[in-house]
């Protein structure tokens, strides 16, 4: 296994191997509840959820510094951990290069008001394949390895698509067609997606694997994104 190498720039996180930045420097929740948990629709399928004893899968390509994990635990937690069923939450996230420990909690401290950070960091420590969190009614599988390598981990059928990671010109070994089989393999009927990319090339491959692609105005400077659902 190979940890991360980042530098700070701007107050901000930038992977030398990557020479992107895993978060935006100046609204990185917002930003990232925007791209992943408002285009999934999250609020609206926790309420339901929360009505039933069903359980939901979200998978993530590129764990990074685990925002999205931490946002989607909060909106669970304020729509489904109080009510009394079996409902429970899999979070299934690939990451190839973790981040140290160390350098896991500076980034938290940008985040003091992200109490769940607390959670993740009493139990953080990463190896070589899969790790596996509790919080309660939220279980997070944590898969440090290549997600070109997906196949040969026992998967649920998905819910919910978090496509992040960086860049597709910066991390095209990740933006590949393996990914998009996979995700229509792995794909329940409905099933949606989100992305910060508009790349006509993720366009492209995704509706061949039978997803509906709509496009929506993309967070920031960003000019769009992308988001949709299966129909495979």
């Amino acid at each position: 296994m190979k940890f991360t190498k980042l530098i700070w720039e701007n107050d901000t996180p930038k992977s030398l191997f990557f020479d992107d930045f895993y978060f935006s420097s100046d609204a990185a929740v917002t930003e990232s509840s925007y791209n992943f948990l408002e285009h999934n629709f999250l609020a609206t399928k926790f309420r339901e959820l929360g009505k039933s004893n069903q359980k939901f899968t979200i998978f993530e390509s590129g764990f990074g510094a685990g925002l999205n994990f931490i946002l989607t635990m909060n909106l669970w937690r304020k729509y489904v951990s109080n009510i009394l069923n079996t409902t429970h939450l899999e979070f299934i996230s690939f990451e190839k290069y973790p981040i140290r420990h160390s350098d896991l909690l500076k980034i938290s401290q940008k985040f003091s008001n992200l109490v769940s950070y607390k959670d993740l960091l009493r139990v953080y420590c990463p190896i070589q394949g899969e790790n596996n969190y509790q919080f309660e009614k939220i279980k997070l599988r944590l898969i440090i390895d290549d997600i070109n390598n997906m196949s040969s981990y026992e998967l649920p059928k998905i819910d919910a698509w978090f496509l992040d990671g960086f860049a597709p010109a910066k991390n095209s070994a990740m933006w590949n067609e393996n990914l998009f089989t996979n995700m229509k393999l792995l794909s329940k009927k409905g099933s949606s997606f989100a992305t910060f990319t508009a790349s006509s090339l993720v366009r492209k491959a995704l509706q061949r694997n039978d997803f509906e692609v709509k496009k929506d105005t993309g967070f920031g400077k960003k000019r769009e994104m992308m988001y949709g659902s299966f129909i495979g």
